[in-house]
């Protein structure tokens, strides 16, 4: 980015009263917000270009920074003002100044600064004090003087805004401002430091009332100036005059700084950034994905200590990562920690979507990221009729058993399984309980026709076979069977199509459906046909038992002796008929859908009995297919890496 290379009209900053050029302008608005903005935020808020290109958002930007040694790079995408040593100053190496001000009333322009209190704060100690009380050039409300004591009489004589407003500027200098309710304080000094003398302030800024919200939060039930002072345990008591509050102020900054410590935050850059709205509080680390590819694959985020805290796959990497930082992003609560955590971010490059998914899937499994929600456990629970006992017996366990009975699954939702075993013990009448009842008077639901009924040992098996055949074969298949034992136990009064029994039974075709996908995904042999993101190249994956089992690049030229020997270890390979390991299922379910959506030529399922050199063709279709992909991805990617 050459300076001057789009002949912007853009001016050295003037003296002050001149008419503010665009670099006072951004430094106002970074002052004004705080923190460090993104390029998007800056050319969308100052130069109202909302759809503009990213590296033209970035030329622009780099006009109005070169133009002025208050601004500067943080990151690629970054923009900030140049505190000295921003990004490595502790607490006890910066300078902070507290301020307070008492005012005639809550808008800047109608109302008018009365008085004016700063302490400066040094290796986080109060060093110096700045006080004076202002002429506003206008009778003070009586409700003002009710609550601050500050009359008419007291501010005769004392200087107007514009020599007290000189006064704070040189006493503040660079120091980093801090306010309680700051928004309000920096309205006021920003307004009649634009009105007077035509700039802003342009130093970073603290909000202890956002600081004591986000750390102390429901340690107390209010968090104003005195209630915060109480808690703090304040040597010197707010009281509506501002230097007294700006003395309590900070002090409880101290306090507040010492927790956000605790809290791995250590800087000033990471306490701006601490304090700032949600949705971009973290913008300060859009640096650690500068460098990173755009292509696709999954990154890992890293603590401090190393561990991994967060995985996560995208077609492009640094877009994806980066929108993390960016303007507007709404996180959850899990990715909010892993982005306050986050010290480094690591990326593997995958040749597909496809490998992605499998990629994030395996670390999710491998590494359990405290920040995950989904894929961390080896989620899944099975159906299980025990066959063995007299009256077989139908139960929800996490680990498929080995002998005396039949165990289909896994099936994710725990509680929509627990739904549909209530029904299908009613409808087929299978006991669910355990053990067997006993005494002589029995409590056994009415549905129930186990051993406590006194029912028929071979038409309670009758009833055990049909809801083995159910959930072992096609939903399909099952449905007039069910429909009629529906049917029967509404006329009895044991289920009923209100909300309750409506609910059950989605939960019981949910789980059939689940348990036929299931199936399907354990009995695939297919070869699927991805990209392996290097020119020239293209990536076969063996499945069988719902999961890869082989894999190997191939190219143009080598692909058929490749295809023909995993082809026919395929077609020799005898499928597990145990149910799968529910570790297993998220993998599966993977290469289920991708086998269902990919279809011909990147999938080609192998059926023992087919023609050997047919299959082998069609994986040659599905390679020819990859590498034109592969170049295009290339290509595409190429485009991005110079777009960004």
């Amino acid at each position: 980015m050459v300076p001057g290379q789009l002949h912007m009209a853009i001016d050295t900053p003037r003296p002050a009263g001149s008419a503010p050029v665009l670099s006072d302008r951004l430094c106002a608005l970074l002052s004004r917000r705080g923190r460090p903005l993104e390029v998007a935020q800056v050319t969308s808020q100052l130069l109202n270009l909302r759809r503009c290109p990213e590296p033209l958002q970035r030329r622009l930007v780099a006009e109005i920074v070169a133009t002025d040694a208050r601004l500067a790079w943080f990151g690629r995408d970054l923009v900030g003002l140049a505190p000295p040593r921003w990004e490595a100053a502790g607490f006890d190496a910066v300078r902070f100044c507290v301020v307070d001000l008492e005012t005639t009333g809550g808008q800047p322009g109608s109302s008018r600064v009365t008085e004016i209190g700063a302490v400066r704060v040094s290796g986080l100690q109060c060093v110096e004090r700045f006080s004076t009380l202002v002429d506003p050039g206008r009778p003070i409300p009586e409700a003002i003087t009710r609550l601050t004591g500050i009359d008419d009489t007291m501010v005769a004589g004392s200087p107007d805004i514009g020599t007290a407003l000189e006064g704070f500027i040189a006493f503040a200098g660079d120091d980093v401002l801090v306010a309680h309710n700051a928004p309000f304080d920096l309205r006021f000094l920003n307004y009649e430091r634009r009105r007077l003398l035509g700039s802003y302030f342009t130093q970073p800024w603290l909000d202890t009332l956002t600081l004591s919200r986000r750390l102390v939060g429901r340690g107390i039930s209010r968090h104003d100036l005195g209630s915060l002072s109480e808690w703090a345990d304040t040597m010197v008591r707010p009281c509506h005059r501002a230097l007294p509050d700006a003395e309590a102020t900070a002090e409880i900054l101290v306090r507040l700084l010492a927790m956000l410590q605790e809290t791995g935050c250590e800087t000033l850059a990471g306490a701006v950034a601490f304090s700032a709205p949600a949705t971009s509080r973290y913008s300060y680390k859009l640096a650690l994905a500068e460098d990173l590819p755009t292509t696709t694959g999954v990154y890992l985020m890293h603590d401090r200590k190393g561990e991994v805290i967060y995985v996560g796959k995208a077609r492009n990497l640094r877009r994806r990562v980066r929108a993390y930082f960016g303007p507007g992003g709404r996180h959850g609560r899990l990715i909010g920690r892993a982005l306050e955590q986050l010290e480094r971010i690591e990326t593997r490059p995958c040749g597909s979507d496809f490998e992605a998914l499998l990629a994030e899937s395996r670390l999710l499994h491998e590494l359990k990221p405290s920040c995950n929600r989904r894929g961390v456990s080896a989620t899944g629970h099975y159906l299980k009729v025990t066959v063995n006992e007299e009256y077989p017996r139908l139960s929800i366990v996490a680990r498929p058993a080995r002998e005396g009975s039949v165990t289909v699954g896994p099936v994710r939702s725990e509680r929509t399984l627990r739904r549909a075993l209530e029904l299908l013990g009613t409808l087929f009448g299978v006991r669910t309980c355990n053990p067997a009842c006993a005494g002589a008077e029995p409590e056994a639901p009415a549905s129930c026709r186990g051993p406590c009924s006194g029912a028929d040992p071979v038409a309670y098996r009758a009833g055990v076979d049909a809801l083995v055949a159910l959930v072992c074969g096609e939903p399909a298949v099952g449905l007039p069977d069910l429909h009629r034992r529906l049917a029967d136990a509404a006329i009895r009064g044991e289920w009923s199509a209100d909300d309750q029994g409506s609910a059950a039974l989605e939960a019981v075709l949910t789980t059939l459906v689940a348990l036929s996908r299931v199936r399907w995904a354990a009995s695939r042999r297919a070869v699927l046909v991805e990209s392996a993101g290097i020119d020239g190249r293209a990536r076969l994956f063996v499945v069988c038992d719902g999961r890869v089992v082989d894999r190997v690049d191939v190219d143009s030229s080598d692909w058929a002796a490749a295809a023909g020997r995993r082809i026919e270890a395929l077609m020799q390979r005898v499928v597990s008929d145990a149910p799968m390991a529910a570790e297993h299922l998220d993998e599966a379910m993977i290469i289920e859908s991708r086998l269902r959506t990919r279809g011909e030529p990147g999938a080609v399922l192998v059926d023992p009995s087919g023609n050997r050199d047919v299959l082998v063709e069609a994986v040659g279709r599905g390679v020819e297919a990859a590498l034109v992909e592969g170049r295009r991805a290339a290509e595409r990617h190429a485009q991005e890496d110079r777009d960004d």
